[in-house]
């Protein structure tokens, strides 16, 4: 079972406090403030006398998986702001641990952005979230800022939330350590005194060693159009190919690319670059389906290695447009039809399928791809889609393009219009 982890650095601060930090796997980092200041009296004991005395119970309290360490400042001279060392090595007992923090003797300053600094040090390589509670009852005494080394931590990639909790502290100082918390996306305590440093810290307590929240979902990928053509001008130019090329049953119209139906296929119209990573491709073509006529939204590779989607002239045993996702590998045609139920159903969205049509149609013809999957849509309005069904296809050569069959004898019109591929970024 996955453990947690806590990182706890405590200073606490008469201008100088116990800063602990709380992260995710079974480790607690305290950091104590030995300065000068921690020698003020507080209900007739020393700050540190208290300090010892909630640390004491802070860490019994912890679970036993987790290990601790102590770092201390302020305990060797007095005017000295390097004065911080690692007093206590990860994963040192108990005993230990409170054996150190008893014998700190205090005498120096309060280098809160030092301390603050050394705990983030601990932290750069863990890769678990860790919450850093600073215990304070004054604010920094060596001219830094603890509100920019929290702030500098986390832009260069510290996972942590910083807490603060305020220990008799005034209006001014106690500005500074909410300062602290806002920089850190924590909270700030307040504690007048003994008993409410002690609920102040149960409070800690329960936020650092609260499980995590769960990540938030992932930001919707941004789509935009990676092509688009309305076919509005003369010649297709030089963003297409054309696999068997026949001029005479190929033109650009009045907005529309126009291609006439013929079988073998002529004029499989392709652009000329691969769409890139996953895509959407969609659409409008409009034309009379009958016996065996396919107009298609194609996925091309070659002759015999495409994808196509379509409505398709079905003739037996009852004639109707069938909406149609045809794989073809090395020559050999897997094919999808859509899921109307039995031939007596008529309807495909708004559209009565039965039969042949009697008069031009127009179809919208959709291609998604997602990795290796392909996923083919049909729709008779661009608004409500259908799936028609999915395919594998490992090859990510192909291109989008268009083309027209007939099958019989009949070589009806295909009008292609509104083309566009939407990718995402």
């Amino acid at each position: 079972m996955k453990k947690r982890e806590f990182f706890l650095v405590c200073a606490l601060l008469v201008l100088g406090s116990p800063l602990f930090v709380l992260a995710d796997e079974a480790n607690a980092l305290f950091v104590l403030d030995g300065s000068g200041s921690m020698q003020a009296k507080m209900g007739g004991r020393t700050k540190m006398e208290v300090a010892r005395a909630v640390m004491n119970t802070l860490v019994q309290s912890l679970p036993a998986e987790v290990r601790i360490g102590l770092v201390t400042y302020g305990r060797n001279r007095k005017d000295d702001c390097k004065d911080i060392e690692m007093l206590v090595s990860m994963g040192s007992d108990r005993a230990a641990f409170m054996k150190a923090v008893n014998n700190i003797d205090p005498k120096g300053k309060t280098p809160l952005t030092g301390a603050i600094q050394l705990a983030t040090a601990q932290l750069r390589e863990v890769e678990s979230k860790t919450s850093v509670v600073v215990v304070s009852d004054g604010k920094e005494t060596c001219e830094g800022d603890p509100c920019v080394a929290v702030r500098e931590a986390i832009t260069q990639g510290v996972k942590m939330q910083v807490h603060v909790v305020g220990f008799d502290v005034t209006a001014e100082e106690a500005e500074q350590l909410k300062c602290v918390a806002k920089a850190g996306n924590g909270k700030y305590f307040a504690a007048g005194n003994a008993e409410e440093l002690g609920k102040a810290l149960a409070q800690v307590k329960e936020e650092v060693t609260a499980a995590p929240p769960p990540p938030p979902p992932p930001a919707p990928k941004t789509k935009k159009v990676l092509f688009q053509d309305q076919f509005e001008r003369a010649e297709l130019g030089q963003d297409y190919e054309i696999f068997a090329s026949d001029p005479d049953r190929l033109t650009l119209n009045e907005g529309k690319l126009l291609i006439v139906a013929t079988n073998p296929s002529k004029n499989v119209v392709y652009t000329s670059k691969t769409p890139p990573g996953d895509f959407v491709a969609t659409v409008a073509v409009t034309m009379q389906v009958t016996y065996k006529n396919q107009p298609g939204l194609y996925y091309w590779v070659d002759e015999n290695n495409y994808l196509v989607i379509a409505p398709f002239g079905q003739c037996c045993p009852t004639a109707r447009r069938e909406p149609r996702f045809t794989k073809m590998v090395n020559g050999q045609e897997n094919t999808i039809a859509a899921d109307t139920g039995s031939l007596t159903v008529k309807n495909f969205g708004t559209r009565d399928i039965s039969g042949y049509a009697t008069q031009p149609e127009t179809w919208y013809l959709q291609l998604e791809r997602t990795g290796v999957k392909y996923t083919g849509r049909m729709s008779v309005d661009g608004k409500q889609w259908i799936d028609i069904g999915v395919h594998t296809v490992l090859p990510k050569s192909g291109k989008l393009g268009f083309s027209a069959l007939s099958g019989g004898e009949i070589e009806n019109a295909a009008e292609f219009d509104n083309f566009e591929v939407q990718g995402t970024e």
